[in-house]
Order: structure tokens, then C-alpha cells, then sequence
């Protein structure tokens, strides 16, 4: 378990707050995944769900880098089926470039 998160009660979060642990219900099911930054929407529905406490990423905690280079090597791996740069699937390729904008923090243009 990690201890760069304290469980914080839902009424005291805020949009924009990172869960800092995966978030699961009763049943073990995951909710929302670690790194998560949490919005309006999804705090009203986790409230709907009867969620009372989240754990919530401490704010003196640095939230950590991505290597692009390592994330390189992951999404190598995840589309091994699609050589990168190979045009003739194109919906692979555009998927592929949309996780690795999310994944480094770029701004994704539809």
C-alpha cells in the first residue's frame, strides 16, 4: 500500500484533486485508477454510489515524471501488432498516438 495518499472524506474533495490509490467498490471492482484527476462529474457520481471516502494524492507528495522513452517502449510492446509509423492501419495509429498523448500530457487535437 502506498502512504503518498491520506483517505480523505468525499464532502472535503475537490475537482482537480489526483487519487493517489486505485479506487474500488465493495466488491473489489476498480472505479477509478490511480493518477486519476477526479471532476465535478465524477465526484457527484461516486456520491451517487454511496463512495464516503477516497484516497486522495498528498499535495507535498512531487506527482511523478513519465519517461517518454519508457512510455515509448510500453506502447512498442501494448501495439506490437502495428509497427509504428506503418500507415496502412490507420485507426491503430491514431489510437496509438491519442494514449501517448494522454500518457505524456499533451493536449490531444480531435
Amino acid at each position: 500500500m502506498n502512504r503518498a495518499y491520506r483517505m480523505t472524506p468525499l464532502a472535503e474533495v475537490q475537482p482537480g484533486m489526483m487519487l493517489g490509490e486505485v479506487l474500488r467498490d465493495g466488491k473489489g471492482n476498480v472505479l477509478l485508477a490511480h493518477g486519476v484527476v477526479l471532476s465535478e462529474g465524477m465526484l457527484a457520481s461516486l456520491a451517487r454510489h454511496g463512495i464516503e471516502m477516497l484516497p486522495i494524492l498528498a499535495a507535498d507528495r512531487p506527482v511523478a515524471t513519465i519517461d517518454p522513452g519508457r512510455l515509448q517502449q510500453r506502447l512498442d510492446r501494448v501495439f506490437r501488432n502495428h509497427e509504428r509509423g506503418n500507415h496502412s492501419d490507420w485507426a491503430t495509429g491514431i489510437l496509438r498516438q491519442y494514449v501517448e498523448d494522454f500518457r505524456l500530457g499533451r493536449k490531444v487535437q480531435p
